[in-house]
């Protein structure tokens, strides 16, 4: 049983050793081959919905949040608080982006900085873990790890924008397994993937748990993810009033 438990190790570190000696290329290609049978539909996607509902540490509700990207670049999200309340819109229709809500009556203009940040979170999420084009940043291999017990190998995507994630995948089966984000405090946001669904032959994330620092803070659930949604052409029109 020993010599057993030894060579289940030995696999492990041996498997761990392989994906850590693939290029960030390959890492993202076989990251993409694991999210669909078919590459092509990976291609074909266009817009994405996404309805979620959070809760925080301890279980209680936190909100809804509906995100909408449009391609190339365009995206909205709307969040309500528990009770629905209160209503925020963070949007950009790719060349201005804007901030509603109701608790004030103006509409708050975003700066052309952020605006670029949401373009390229927009574009991050239409292509399925390609890495940015050269204009807009670069991609390198992160420091590999283990999550749950399990070796990852992690890609760092930086845009020029100042939008940085690393996304950690299962050294095994290149399935995502969690996406760090840098936070503006200097601390670290990870959403790790607690369940996933496949939606017209794709794989999404169903579930994850939000950590900050390595302490869990929240939970989402996507309730409903809809490919290629025909989005209303509003949300991503510039408000008049």
């Amino acid at each position: 049983m020993a010599s057993f438990r030894t060579m289940l190790v030995w696999l492990a570190c041996a498997t761990c050793a392989a994906a850590a000696e693939l290029t960030p290329t390959e890492v993202i290609a076989k990251a993409r081959a694991a999210l669909a049978t078919d590459p092509a539909a990976l291609t074909k996607v266009r817009s994405l919905r996404f309805e979620l509902t959070s809760v925080d540490a301890e279980g209680k509700p936190a909100g809804f949040t509906l995100l909408e990207v449009n391609a190339p670049d365009q995206r909205y999200q709307l969040s309500l608080n528990a009770n629905r309340s209160v209503e925020e819109i963070l949007a950009t229709n790719g060349n201005e982006g804007w901030r509603k809500s109701t608790q004030t009556t103006q509409i708050g203009v975003l700066r052309s900085e952020f605006v670029s940040v949401l373009r390229d979170m927009a574009s991050s999420d239409l292509t399925f873990f390609t890495a940015p084009t050269e204009r807009q940043g670069v991609v390198k291999s992160a420091p590999a790890s283990e999550i749950n017990g399990r070796p990852q190998v992690a890609v760092e995507y930086a845009y020029k924008s100042g939008f940085r994630i690393i996304r950690h995948f299962d050294a095994a089966t290149f399935r995502l397994t969690a996406t760090d984000q840098p936070m503006p405090d200097g601390k670290t946001q990870r959403q790790l993937v607690t369940a996933t669904t496949v939606v017209d032959g794709i794989l999404f994330t169903q579930k994850e748990a939000i950590l900050i620092d390595g302490k869990k803070v929240a939970e989402a659930t996507y309730e409903k993810v809809t490919v290629n949604p025909t989005l209303t052409p509003g949300h991503f029109i510039f408000p008049t009033r």
